[in-house]
């Protein structure tokens, strides 16, 4: 029974995904890098996103400094989860923060670059 839901849930969510998983940022080589803006504010669903976005919190305060940093992009990927949760709603913005968890790794692809003060170049995805 808990399968069925399980998979019924997941059947469901796969309708939001963002974009088609074969070349969906092909379009984005030559574009140029843009200014960064945070997304401020509060998860609008009441109990998965205040849960979620405190979650996300403690990861980025707590687990984060002590393991230091390792995500490929800028921002961050647990940035760009609660930043697409306050944008889209929890669950769209969940399925985004999964996808873009899927593609953290250190291959250069057709992300564009930026440079950090620090001087380390680093893909940049903001959420759109």
């Amino acid at each position: 029974m808990i399968r069925l839901i399980f998979l019924s849930f997941f059947l469901l969510c796969l309708n939001e995904l963002p974009a088609d998983p074969w070349g969906k940022d092909a379009d984005l080589v030559n574009e140029p890098v843009w200014k960064y803006e945070k997304i401020e504010g509060y998860v609008q669903t009441p109990l998965f996103g205040a849960f979620a976005e405190t979650m996300i919190t403690f990861h980025q305060q707590v687990i984060s400094p002590a393991d230091g940093p390792r995500s490929h992009f800028y921002p961050s990927s647990s940035q760009y989860t609660k930043e697409a949760m306050r944008k889209y709603g929890f669950f769209k913005g969940f399925i985004m923060g999964c996808d873009r968890l899927m593609r953290e790794n250190p291959e250069d692809w057709v992300y564009p670059t930026t440079t950090l003060p620090g001087g380390q170049i680093i893909k940049y995805d903001p959420v759109k």
